[in-house]
């Protein structure tokens, strides 16, 4: 296969939330959406449509088809990994204040909307239920690593992460697999109109909520957690999950999940524990502006080497 191909493999991918991005900054340039609707339809998607999604993924395959343990191991430690080498790393970049914010933007992407996007074009919905439990992993640990590094009260910020309906669903789905339950079709059915809402409304809300006039390009840190966002911390990630041998759907579901721009979450957190609320909406704007093209660049090295 040439180079031009594996670019039009990996376009496939990414297109379409380019288009679903930009169509949301249109939608909002022209009036069509507002910051209300915004608010309103991220609460819809965080706490029912996505719920749903995740619910229905897991459940719809046999358990030992949804949790793929050497994937999620490994995510996991080498999630950790990378946020002490950041915390490490962050005061030469960023003063004392900011370093949490520095780290957490540096590392916690978007995975919920983004991410899991990404994977079902290029795996197809099948792919949904491994990526839901990496997902539900991933972002118990994501929420318990910024509330150590933002958070002095962190039973509050605990009692938070048992609230959050991703993770509920998830666990919910864990248990009806395991005791073999199946919802009734009537639910069934009005739960997938709900999931189908998910990805395109969320892709939509993000493109419409992100302030491209915040980024300045002279703020190095800003430029370097972006970086590090989207470049270091996938590459050396990919690169030790190619050595102790992951291949395929797995690699596949790592890279696309770790490469992921920034979360929008990132700024709400920051926001509401540090002074640096502005800092984190930069780093998101900017992730979110380049990530179409590192991921591409990222895909087409993992195809055009058949790692994936």
């Amino acid at each position: 296969m040439s180079l031009f191909a594996h670019f039009l493999t990996a376009f496939h991918v990414t297109g379409p939330i380019v288009v679903l991005l930009l169509a949301g900054v249109f939608f909002k340039r022209i009036n069509l959406l507002d910051t209300h609707f915004i608010s309103v339809a991220n609460k819809l998607v965080f706490n029912v449509s996505m719920p749903c999604l995740l619910y229905l993924s897991v459940v719809a395959q046999p358990l030992s088809q949804s949790l793929d343990f050497s994937l999620i191991y490994f995510a996991v430690i080498a999630t950790l990994i990378c946020v002490v080498a950041l915390w490490l790393l962050a005061p030469a970049v960023v003063s004392v204040s900011k370093r949490g914010v520095f780290v957490q933007c540096a590392f916690r992407g978007n995975m919920a909307v983004v991410g899991l996007s990404l994977c079902v074009n290029a795996y197809g919905e099948g792919v949904l239920a491994v990526a839901g439990v990496y997902l539900a992993f991933l972002t118990i640990l994501y929420n318990v690593v910024v509330v150590i590094l933002l958070s002095t009260h962190y039973w509050r910020a605990f009692l938070h992460l048992l609230k959050n309906p991703l993770v509920i669903a998830i666990v919910a789905a864990l248990f009806t697999s395991i005791a073999g339950f199946r919802p009734p079709a009537v639910l069934w059915v009005s739960c997938e109109y709900f999931a189908q809402l998910t990805l395109p409304l969320a892709l939509l809300c993000v493109g419409a909520s992100l302030d491209w006039k915040s980024i300045r390009a002279n703020q190095w840190e800003v430029l370097i957690a972006a970086g590090m966002k989207l470049i270091m911390v996938p590459l050396v990630i990919v690169l030790v999950a190619i050595l102790v041998g992951l291949r395929g759907e797995a690699l596949g579901i790592l890279f696309l999940m770790m490469a992921s721009p920034t979360a929008a979450a990132a700024y709400i957190m920051s926001r509401q524990m540090t002074p640096h609320g502005q800092m984190s909406a930069e780093i998101i704007t900017l992730s979110t502006l380049l990530s179409p093209i590192t991921i591409t660049l990222g895909l087409i090295w993992l195809g055009y080497y058949k790692l994936i």
